[in-house]
């Protein structure tokens, strides 16, 4: 055998190899995901239920899907902070806008 058919079956065994070691790991399938999912936080503090009357009034079936599976939609993002060193700092005007779920008051 001459020098450019061993290099060049050695270059298809290689490519072969590689091929089906991306097809073994999965790097070749067409049904990857790209949806990247997001561990939730812990949180901490007092759980407090949104299942009152008026916010289920004023909610989509959509939204409260999405709640009952734990996956809440917009909201500051974050645990409660209604921890008793936050409370204590907080102007009644400022406990008023959280509770009416707005990020900062007169938003």
């Amino acid at each position: 055998m001459t020098n450019v058919r061993v290099w060049t079956l050695s270059g298809l065994a290689v490519i072969a190899l590689v091929i089906g070691v991306l097809l073994a790991s999965g790097g070749m399938t067409s049904a990857q995901s790209t949806t990247v999912t997001a561990t939730p936080a812990a949180t901490t503090g007092t759980f407090s239920s949104n299942e009152d009357p008026t916010h289920e009034a004023s909610e989509s079936a959509e939204q409260e899907a999405a709640e009952d599976s734990g996956q809440f939609r917009g909201g500051h993002g974050g645990g409660s902070n209604e921890d008793p060193t936050h409370e204590a700092n907080e102007s009644a005007e400022r406990e008023a806008a959280e509770d009416a779920g707005m990020a900062t008051p007169g938003a």
